[in-house]
């Protein structure tokens, strides 16, 4: 392994060891030393796509928020959810997209599909080009790992289906683990839809799929449509719309207790009015 020299700037998700006030202050640049990975493997943004759930290290005793991040094409979106509050903080969505470690960005049309570094840059619609001058960095550039590609000593999961990963390198030493989930937790849809419209707009422009609201008492299943089961879900639960039909919609409900996902799910149709 060759070691490079790149600046140094603090790491975008390490909120487990900030305070709620720091987490949300502009990150502050810093001279320091950077070892990045040089064996030539690359990670393709596309493997990047879908919903992520960060995983504190170990030792770490910050048990205070749940941090997601949603990546769609070069676009991503970074949720906190802050158990306390049960509110959600949403930053972006911002640009991503890769370059190689030795390559320097000076438009965005620079950044590519593949590559070891990745940058995050906040959308500028008023800017005249792309330059990357009119651009604000929104998080440090990384190197950045899909499933352990191009880190010289990872060892994968021996779990059976263990969840895709993503790994994150912002300081030459510490590693951010990001596991791959199937859908978007139904607390977290729940807050943004409640507390903060604006926010859920923007989140579920990335999402793979619409997520609506029960707001009626009681929200029958139906099997087929017009054929009732004995099942129903209740206001406030949160469902994943995958298909509509009239004033028909095929849902899923994933069972969740305490905030945490059972791995159950619900399928069938509800009425398009039991919702919003």
């Amino acid at each position: 392994m060759v070691l490079r020299i790149e600046n140094y700037i603090q790491p975008k998700h390490m909120k487990y060891l900030k305070n709620k006030l720091t987490v949300m202050v502009a990150l502050l640049m810093v001279t320091s030393n950077i070892y990045c990975q040089s064996n030539n493997e690359v990670s393709d943004l596309k493997d990047f796509s879908g919903i992520w759930t960060f995983i504190p290290p170990d030792g770490s005793n910050d048990t205070t928020f749940v941090g997601i991040d949603i990546i769609a094409k070069n676009l991503n979106i970074d949720l906190t959810y802050w158990k306390e509050s049960k509110k959600c903080t949403v930053l972006g969505a911002n640009i991503i997209g890769f370059a190689h470690s030795h390559e320097s960005i000076i438009k965005l049309s620079n950044l590519e599909n593949k590559g070891q570094r990745m940058y995050f840059y906040k959308n500028n619609l008023n800017a005249p080009n792309d330059s990357i001058k009119y651009f604000e960095e929104a998080s440090p550039s990384c190197f950045a790992s899909f499933n352990g590609i191009g880190i010289d000593d990872f060892e994968p999961s021996k779990t059976k289906n263990a969840p895709n990963c993503l790994f994150f390198n912002f300081n030459g030493r510490d590693y951010e683990r990001w596991e791959q989930r199937s859908h978007l937790p139904n607390y977290i849809v729940e807050s943004l839809i409640k507390q903060n419209r604006k926010d859920w707009e923007k989140v579920r422009q990335l999402l793979p799929h619409d997520y609506k609201m029960v707001v009626n008492d009681k929200a029958i299943i139906y099997s087929q449509l017009e054929t009732a089961t004995r099942m129903y879900i209740l206001k406030n639960d949160v469902v994943e719309i995958n298909e509509t039909k009239g004033d028909w919609l095929k849902i899923k409900y994933y069972i969740e207790k305490n905030n945490k996902d059972t791995g159950k799910t619900i399928e069938g149709w509800i009425k398009r009015s039991d919702v919003e």
